[in-house]
């Protein structure tokens, strides 16, 4: 976190996060855990908070967050033009009243990829503008290229099963011989 936003975070007895995606749901874990005495409530558009994970880790999210008291409040939104740094009460589309004395905009945006389109790659790409790859992280149709992160359109699951591999991979053939020589 900046400076600018702990000390905001700091300051405050109540703070209201708007958007329900990772960096909404990790500032709002962060904030319970840090200061487990504000009062943190997270507005989310969506069904599910992480949409993009599957709905066993999505509820874990939730039940985890309000185990913290982190008030959740899905399918309702605030109107962003209505924001101000003075102003501490928020109405939502569902008409509750939310009593925040800092708030934080956590809505993602869309993928950027549209650059994309004009090279090599463009025939790579998924309607959703993610790059194909295969499980080993190659860009489909290429021997030599490839790509990883939320760029990609591989499941979230196999991404972290990719990085276990990617840190063996790297403990067994580069910190292992660093360390303790060749084999």
């Amino acid at each position: 976190m900046l400076a600018a936003d702990n000390e905001k975070i700091e300051s405050s007895g109540s703070v209201l996060i708007i958007g329900g995606g990772p960096t909404g749901v990790e500032l709002a874990g962060e904030i319970v855990v840090d200061y487990p005495d504000k009062k943190v409530t997270l507005i989310h558009r969506g069904p599910r908070l992480v949409e993009f994970i599957g709905d066993k880790a999505s509820k874990k999210t939730l039940d985890w967050l309000t185990s913290k008291k982190v008030d959740v409040l899905l399918q309702q939104s605030v109107d962003l033009g209505s924001l101000s740094d003075t102003e501490k009460v928020y109405k939502t589309s569902g008409g509750e009243t939310v009593t925040a004395d800092c708030h934080f905009v956590c809505i993602g945006k869309p993928l950027s990829s549209s650059w994309l389109h004009d090279t090599i790659l463009k025939e790579s790409l998924d309607n959703k503008g993610r790059v194909m790859v295969e499980k080993d992280l190659r860009v489909k149709g290429y021997n030599n290229v490839f790509a990883i992160g939320d760029i990609t359109d591989i499941p979230v699951s196999l991404c972290f099963e990719l990085i276990v591999l990617l840190f063996a991979t790297v403990a067994v053939f580069v910190l292992i011989p660093l360390f303790f020589g060749p084999a």
